[in-house]
């Protein structure tokens, strides 16, 4: 059953970070003009739902950067949770250790890999915001499992009913 879960959590990594990859390959003007269609959107949304008028470019001129920057906060969160089940299903001692660990590496390995792309930086600030997504995930992981809330015996026994 653990290799299983093992397997799964590998492909979910593989995945995310494949996605962080994908999105660290797009140019600056790919890049600014994803997160600048999605706040377009959802200002429409907005005005569609309040019936009122904003400012399209004076909002996404404010939002961008911060949205972006949650971006890498999300990404990195999901990643945490995703290496933390893969390491914690393993069975390795050290779980925490490696779990950051891996996900820093592969923070930083981002941002190398974007040294590469069209218009694109390595920021050290962003490796931080990496730092402090997958860190949460791992932390808030394991303070829920010294609560109770998840253990291999408690699937187990859920996974039956």
């Amino acid at each position: 059953m653990n290799n299983k879960k093992v397997g799964i959590y590998l492909l979910f990594t593989i995945f995310c970070m494949i996605l962080i990859f994908t999105f660290s390959s797009k140019n600056s003007r790919s890049s600014n003009g994803v997160s600048m269609g999605l706040i377009d959107q959802g200002i429409t949304i907005y005005e569609r739902l309040s019936n009122q008028s904003v400012n399209h470019e004076r909002v996404i001129q404010k939002l961008n950067y911060p949205i972006r920057k949650l971006a890498h906060y999300s990404l990195y969160f999901l990643l945490g949770i995703f290496v933390y089940f893969l390491v914690y299903y393993s069975k390795c001692k050290y779980k925490i250790i490696i779990s950051i660990g891996i996900c820093f590496f592969y923070a930083i390995l981002d941002e190398v890999h974007q040294l590469f792309v069209l218009g694109r930086t390595g920021q050290p600030f962003d490796v931080f915001i990496d730092t402090f997504g997958f860190t949460t995930a791992i932390f808030l992981l394991c303070f829920l499992k010294k609560r109770g809330k998840f253990s291999s015996q408690k699937v187990a026994q859920e996974s039956k009913i």
